[in-house]
């Protein structure tokens, strides 16, 4: 026995019975459903920070940063899951390396900006980001914990203390090749910035 199917029309396929296009796109968002993400997220990939430092603060975002309370509860023997860099006794852990250690205020205090003590990590972002008020905000919060983690390395892994001095050299020298990344109809506005940032 033949089974003849007829094609009078050719189908059409719906998602969740509406006459929208059909997608698979769709279909994944509609099985994942939708998550409102905070607008910072957003803003690391739309910068013109060089990708690993763009990683670096999602991963600070995240929380999955190799600070010593992380590296911790992934069961790994640490002498001390103090932060070597103050002698406060607190446990290194993403609020404290950035925020609340005196030398990170510190390096923030160089260009006049202020944390928030009892802030998260993303409170911290918008009061930076209302702070700077200018569009190259993320480029200098970026920057900034950027040169904060690259002197908490080279104290652990070189012996080699960072002074403030150093910090700030560092920051301005990674500015300078950020520059290279901008668009063109942006350079003259970042060259600004950084000439406005190194006044200060």
């Amino acid at each position: 026995m033949e089974t003849t199917v007829m094609r009078e029309e050719p189908d059409v396929w719906t998602l969740n019975g509406r006459s929208t296009k059909f997608s698979s796109a769709k279909v994944y968002r509609t099985l994942i459903g939708h998550q409102a993400t905070e607008p910072v997220f957003r803003w690391i990939w739309k910068n013109f920070c060089q990708p690993k430092q763009k990683v670096f603060i999602w991963l600070l975002l995240k929380d999955k940063l190799s600070t010593r309370n992380i590296l911790r509860s992934k069961n790994m023997h640490l002498d001390s899951t103090n932060y070597e860099w103050c002698n406060t006794g607190s446990e290194e852990t993403s609020e404290h390396l950035f925020f609340h250690c005196p030398f990170a205020q510190a390096c923030w205090g160089m260009f006049n900006l202020e944390t928030i003590q009892d802030g998260t990590v993303l409170e911290n972002f918008s009061a930076f980001k209302i702070q700077l008020d200018s569009q190259f905000f993320m480029e200098t919060i970026i920057l900034i914990r950027w040169v904060i983690w690259t002197a908490k390395n080279e104290l652990i892994f070189r012996n080699n203390q960072m002074n403030l001095s150093d910090c700030r050299t560092s920051f301005f020298k990674e500015g300078k090749l950020i520059g290279l990344r901008v668009k063109d109809n942006l350079s003259f506005l970042f060259d600004q910035w950084i000439e406005s940032l190194e006044l200060i």
